[in-house]
């Protein structure tokens, strides 16, 4: 029960749930103090029919920022447990139960593992209900995302199919055009060939005439006439101060061939960010939009190629949200061939080949390809996020749906400069006074310098944004730094200087 390992990933686990300031993808607690968790077997379901599964632990709270409470009673909570794993879904699910005793608190600890393919989606018996984790909560499965999961238990040849009642009639006169300069310019055999003959070889047309679905989409006029929701649905959320409501802004809906949603998609991602000046550690200044530009072209490609084609998926749209400080591009169908660990560092696997070839070799208006070469995409996402000195993304693989997380660039580690009285406490004495290259950690300590500040006072008195201070903080408070008084998301929460920061002071 007090195995050493155990009970230090408990606490490190612990550790960095109080830093993100809820569960997580992988992680749920319970705490299960007075009784048995309801929603229980809801979590079950949704981490068996989660890539990697998830741990669920009972006996901490997060309302009171991951304390440990202790769980009601250890014997009868693993009994339960084992009991609904057994009996309670429609196939057995597969977990493994430890009790670990930290200071007194007895936690359970269960893993839930991963259902195999073939048995998804799992449900509850009794209502036929099933749920899949996303982000820090269990959602529940529509009857389409049923589906979905069904779908998926096959090998993908979605993108080969032949679409009915199009021909060559349907395709983009300049895309085409551009195509086949663009293969007969990389390949010998195929400069041999007629237009029509490498159009029939490289699986953009059918032999009986009717266009592949990679085709339609990569080099068709309106791929939406036959697959209305092959789009990009994007928004701005912002939220109104003082009360919990979200408004969306700016709502656009790309659509028209690849080259075409992806060229516009990056340009409102851009529109709707500001340019930031950054300072980096090699001594180079960059200006870079919050979501940089080339970023967001490889993420926003690698959701138009490698998202699930099949008959149900294409009833959903990708889905991109711009927030306050972060950015969440959504797709359907999960990772392909490749675990989420995996990104960007093992060559590249598609479910859709023929759409992904086509599309190396497609340029759109602004004479750039759709992509540059299979395997090269996340691989520059992250040497760039890494050059900026942001906190890598985060990627979601929820079975059925892909996601990435995105930071703004202006929660970079690395100084912003040019942003008006941000980076000088001092420069309301001095306007004209250069502004000092002090980081966002040492603007809201001197802040909080014998004081005791919300969120929104350390945004007034630093000139910092919303996300710039919550990003700090969550560092401070991790480091000891910092002291939170009350909920990390309440905004009634207060900071202040701890006895260790006091004594360096």
């Amino acid at each position: 029960m007090n195995d050493p390992i155990q009970t230090d990933a408990l606490k490190a686990v612990l550790a960095a749930l109080v830093f993100e300031g809820s569960d997580n993808q992988r992680y749920e607690v319970k705490a299960a103090k007075d009784g048995f968790p309801e929603t229980t077997v809801n979590t079950l379901c949704a981490f068996a029919n989660t890539p990697d599964g998830g741990v669920m632990i009972f006996g901490v709270d997060e309302t009171e920022s991951f304390e440990l409470v202790g769980v009601y009673n250890a014997k009868d909570c693993q009994q339960r447990l084992a009991n609904l794993a057994k009996n309670s879904f429609n196939n057995h699910l597969e977990i493994s139960i430890e009790l670990v005793e930290v200071d007194g608190k007895k936690v359970v600890w269960v893993e839930v593992f991963e259902a195999d393919k073939q048995l998804k989606p799992i449900e509850l018996k009794k209502t036929k209900r099933s749920f899949i984790r996303l982000y820090d909560g269990d959602f529940e499965l529509s009857d389409q995302e049923k589906q979905m999961f069904i779908s998926a238990r096959g090998m993908s040849r979605n993108d080969e199919e032949a679409v009915d009642a199009t021909s060559k009639a349907d395709l983009d006169e300049s895309l085409v055009e551009a195509f086949i300069e663009s293969r007969k310019d990389q390949s010998s055999t195929i400069a041999k060939m007629n237009d029509d003959e490498i159009l029939l070889r490289t699986g953009v047309v059918n032999p009986d005439g009717r266009l592949s679905k990679a085709g339609l989409l990569a080099l068709g006029i309106y791929p939406q006439q036959f697959f209305p929701n092959y789009s990009i649905k994007a928004s701005v959320q912002k939220r109104i101060r003082n009360s919990g409501t979200v408004r969306a802004i700016n709502v656009r809906s790309f659509d028209g061939p690849i080259p075409t949603m992806l060229r516009e998609a990056v340009q409102w991602v851009k529109d709707n960010s500001d340019e930031l000046t950054l300072s980096i550690p090699s001594g180079h200044v960059r200006v870079v939009h919050e979501y940089p530009s080339a970023v967001m072209r490889e993420l926003i490609a690698n959701a138009l190629i490698h998202r699930a084609l099949g008959s149900i998926s294409m009833s959903q749209d990708i889905s991109l949200i711009i927030e306050d400080n972060r950015l969440i591009l959504s797709n359907p169908g999960g990772l392909y061939g490749v675990h989420v660990n995996e990104l960007g560092r093992t060559g590249s696997v598609t479910r859709n080949s023929r759409l992904a070839d086509i599309c190396q070799y497609v340029r759109g208006a602004d004479g750039v390809s759709t992509i540059e070469k299979l395997g090269s995409g996340i691989p520059m996402v992250l040497a760039e996020i890494a050059e900026l000195g942001l906190p890598m993304p985060k990627f979601i693989d929820g079975g059925i749906y892909f996601t990435v997380i995105l930071t703004s660039v202006e929660n970079s580690s690395y100084t912003l400069l040019e942003q008006p009285v941000r980076h000088d406490l001092h420069s309301q004495q001095n306007p004209a006074a250069k502004p000092s290259r002090v980081t966002n950690s040492e603007l809201i300590l001197s802040a909080l310098n014998d004081k005791q500040l919300s969120r929104a006072e350390l945004e007034q008195a630093t000139k910092l944004r919303n996300g710039q201070v919550r990003y700090t903080l969550a560092k401070l408070t991790s480091s000891g730094q910092v002291i939170r008084t009350g909920q990390a998301k309440s905004p009634a929460t207060k900071y202040t200087l701890s006895d260790k920061q006091h004594k360096r002071g």
